[in-house]
This record gives structure tokens, sequence and C-alpha cells, in this order.
């Protein structure tokens, strides 16, 4: 349990870490920060699996190379991969549906500021035709 704990921990880290370069950097260089989140969570895997299978395991812990290999490394890695997964996917709808109301707010501001322009123009209009006599001088 505490190995999971430990790859959410790497993963929030990354996570985090792609949002603070994108926001110090003038252009966003991360798109997508779930997946950019995976990569310190699978070089550490890789580097725990190394160190794993090259040193000796605990003399006290009765347990072998092929279940530290799974139940320490894989299996977090598994569950950590599939709530980034998760993350991208709910998030997607949420983008989908901000851009809808930004589309819907877009459509009704434009229409607004046309109407304004419009109401604008036959003020301008109004106000303009009254001051003047048929002969084009002002009265």
């Amino acid at each position: 349990m505490q190995a999971i704990f430990f790859y959410i921990f790497v993963y929030f880290v990354g996570y985090y870490a792609s949002n603070v370069l994108n926001m110090l950097t003038v252009r966003p260089l991360i798109n997508n920060r779930y997946l950019a989140a995976l990569i310190p969570v699978y070089g550490v895997a890789l580097a725990h699996a190394y160190m794993v299978v090259t040193r000796p395991l605990p003399a006290k812990a009765d347990i072998t190379v092929e279940y530290a290999l799974l139940v320490f490394i894989a299996m977090p890695v598994v569950v950590v991969t599939m709530g980034a997964a998760y993350f991208m996917w709910n998030s997607k709808g949420k983008d989908d549906h901000a851009e809808d109301h930004r589309e819907s707010a877009g459509a009704a501001t434009a229409e607004a500021t046309t109407s304004d322009t419009v109401e604008q123009k036959t003020e301008t209009t109004a106000t303009a035709d009254t001051g003047k006599s048929k002969d084009g001088k002002n009265v």
C-alpha cells in the first residue's frame, strides 16, 4: 500500500512540475500534463525495478523477486496509469463543456455588440438629421 502512495506522490510532483514549467515559459511546452506526469513515474519504476533485481532482498522478508516486482512496482504503476487516464478522460469532458459555454457566451456577446452598434448608428443618424434643414444647413 505504501508503494501505491509513493507512486501517486511521484505522479503529482510530475504533474505540478509540468504546470510550473508551463507557467515559467512564454508558450506552454507541455500540452498534456496528465501524460507528461507519467514520465517520472515510469523513470522511478525502472530505477526501483533495477534496484530490486540487482540487490538482494531483505533476509527477514520471505518474498521472491517476482513478487516484489509485481506488488511493489507493476501494480502501483498500473494503478497510477489508470488514474491518469481517468483524469485525462474526465477533464476532456470539462474542456468540451467549457468550450460550448465560451462559444455560446461569445455568440451572445457578439450579438449584443452588434445590436449596440446598430442602436448607436441609429441615434447618431437621428441626432445629425434633427439639426439640419432640407438644404443641409444648420438651423
